[in-house]
């Protein structure tokens, strides 16, 4: 797994200007539990490395959005802003049978958010889920979600982003020992804060931010992250 050190910012950063990073997405994206959610994790990992004038780190996330709603709203909620970096991270709403969203239109409309983006200045890394627990998901929402998670993972390079593949991680772990895999999840779409933890300590990890000093503050995290590593390799 690549990392991101070649992504604009750094150069900002290392000239000593402030940047804005910005998380574009639905309920895994916005902040809906208690405790710490991935994206402060790529927040402090910055301030920690590059002082608190790092830059504004701005989370557009609503609850139940599909790409379709992110295109509706981005005038309004993201390039007023003009993100240096975006992480955009959007399917699971996309799966319902009620949208009538095609895997078709899901491909354009992540063309179409990274137009929008790259429009106002922004780089963009696309995310995949991590792993929704498929079982308690019906056939229809299950296979359509491993198709849309697919297009993700194809659709970043071509169009010149970068990818985090959190599912592409994360399925050993479900396949292989779905029991420590449950601790991670709140329900069969959302991470609970320990979830949270190690997605955020994995980016952490790709931007290069990560703090030794944090640790033993996030051992349970590191452990599920030296996990993921081990069975990565398997």
């Amino acid at each position: 797994m690549s990392d991101f050190s070649h992504l604009n910012i750094f150069r900002n950063l290392e000239n000593g200007n402030p940047v804005r990073v910005c998380a574009f997405g639905a309920s895994n994206t916005q902040r809906r539990l208690p405790g710490m959610h991935w994206f402060d994790y790529v927040e402090l990992g910055f301030k920690q490395k590059y002082g608190g004038g790092a830059g504004q780190f701005l989370n557009a996330g609503i609850g139940g959005n599909t790409t379709r709603d992110l295109l509706g709203r981005f005038e309004r909620d993201v390039a007023p802003f003009r993100p240096d970096l975006t992480l955009v991270t959007i399917g699971g709403n996309d799966i319902n049978p009620a949208f009538s969203i095609s895997c078709e239109e899901f491909k354009s409309n992540l063309g179409k958010i990274h137009k929008c983006l790259n429009g106002v200045g922004s780089q963009v890394i696309f995310q995949t889920y991590y792993a929704c627990d498929l079982v308690q998901l019906d056939e229809e929402r299950r296979d359509k979600m491993v198709k849309l998670m697919q297009i993700v993972r194809e659709t970043a390079p071509e169009l010149g982003a970068e990818l985090n593949d959190n599912d592409r991680r994360w399925i050993p772990l479900r396949e292989k020992r779905h029991d420590l895999y449950s601790l991670l999840m709140e329900d069969a779409m959302h991470v609970n804060e320990l979830g949270n933890r190690v997605i955020g300590l994995d980016l952490m990890r790709r931007f290069g931010i990560v703090s030794k000093e944090d640790a033993g503050i996030f051992a349970d995290g590191h452990f599920v992250q030296a996990l993921l590593d081990t069975l990565e390799k398997e």
